[in-house]
């Protein structure tokens, strides 16, 4: 039976911390596009399960201080090397889709195309997911990457073909973005207490 190390843990919070502040960003995107017509209902859902999820962060780190110190089993005598090189792929991801994202504002702005601006951004994000899974190991990123994509070309598509309001596509599409952020978030807790197990 495998045996839950420090590392594991260490992991696990990062990648919940990361889907908290994920979500919360994206509803409220969605909350500012629809105008907060559903009186915060989504922004509030959210927000419990976001607190939920901060309390369960907290027994990570409980449970973190009871396991052995693995960090001398990482990567014998390359370990540094091979940390610098992760820290430094997970620094280009976060520059990368900056400038992406700036980028995009900038011609979209100049082609009078700003009810393109969440989708955009949301497909910015979506494709931001996919190195980082392979960067930080966590392969729930593929999904949430795929979710996020699929959520931002429909956006698009809807905004194209003017087939809902802008108002209503961009709050689906921040909508979308934070329900995928919530689900990872909860699928964070199920592998913990298996790993647990």
């Amino acid at each position: 039976m495998k045996t839950l190390t420090q590392w594991e843990v260490e992991g696990l919070r990062g990648e919940l911390f990361h889907m908290i502040l994920f979500a919360m960003a994206w509803v409220l995107i969605g909350e500012y596009a629809l105008d907060f017509k559903d009186y915060a209902a989504a922004a509030i859902f959210v927000l419990l399960v976001v607190v939920w999820l901060a309390i369960y962060s907290i027994k990570l780190y409980e449970l973190e201080e009871t396991l052995r110190d693995d960090s001398q089993l990482r990567v014998p005598f390359t370990g540094n090397i091979f940390e610098k090189k992760r820290g430094l792929l997970f620094a280009l991801i976060f520059i990368f889709e900056g400038i992406a994202i700036l980028a995009t504002w900038m011609i979209l702005l100049k082609l009078q195309r700003e009810d393109w601006l969440i989708p955009c951004f949301a497909l910015i994000a979506g494709l931001h997911f996919l190195p980082l899974a392979r960067v930080t190991r966590h392969n729930s990123y593929y999904i949430l990457g795929i979710w996020i994509c699929a959520i931002a070309v429909t956006g698009y598509l809807l905004t194209n073909h003017n087939m809902i309001t802008i108002e209503r596509t961009n709050t689906f599409v921040a909508y979308g973005c934070s329900a995928g952020a919530v689900v990872d978030g909860i699928g964070v807790t199920v592998r913990s207490r298996k790993l647990r197990r």
